[in-house]
């Protein structure tokens, strides 16, 4: 009993601040409701314009036979994970050793792989145009034009002061 305890707690601890695990009925809940849609392995969440990475994953909800030595109870491992762990995935089901969980399929969604990714798909953005020049000063006026405009001023004030 010892060795299949042994076996089932052969696993990896890996931090998974950076992702969501979304379930399969959720991602058909949201798909028929037209939120979402799914494009190969990438979730477009529409209303947002908010794209995440997919990858296929389980959430371990509760033991059907054995311990949980292993403590996978209301973790998310991935299926390659599983294939690493020596895990055996089928439908709604995950056994390892002699351990068995019934299992909620979905995927983990990695938000922040997909925004480095975007970024590094983006040209460069274009130089920001050169400031313009101011416009030059009008030409000087001629002594002419001075006397006639002042002209035009006397005969204004004079017709209208009275």
């Amino acid at each position: 009993m010892q060795a299949a305890a042994a076996r089932c707690a052969v696993h990896q601890k890996t931090p998974m601040a950076d992702y969501l695990f979304v379930p399969q009925s959720v991602l058909d809940k949201w798909s028929e409701q037209g939120r979402v849609q799914v494009e190969g392995n990438v979730l477009i969440i529409l209303g947002e314009n908010k794209n995440f990475a997919l990858t296929s994953a389980v959430r371990f909800i509760k033991m059907e036979a054995g311990d949980d030595t292993a403590g996978l109870l209301q973790k998310v491992k991935t299926i390659d994970a599983l294939r690493q762990m020596g895990a055996e995935h089928y439908m709604e089901s995950v056994i390892l050793g002699e351990c068995a969980y019934a299992v909620q399929q979905g995927f983990l969604a990695d938000a922040n792989a997909l925004r480095r990714a975007a970024q590094a798909s983006q040209p460069p953005a274009p130089a920001p145009p050169p400031p313009r020049k101011a416009a030059p000063a009008p030409p000087p006026k001629d002594e002419t034009t001075k006397a006639a405009e002042g002209d035009l001023l006397a005969q204004f004030l004079l017709d209208n002061l009275q």
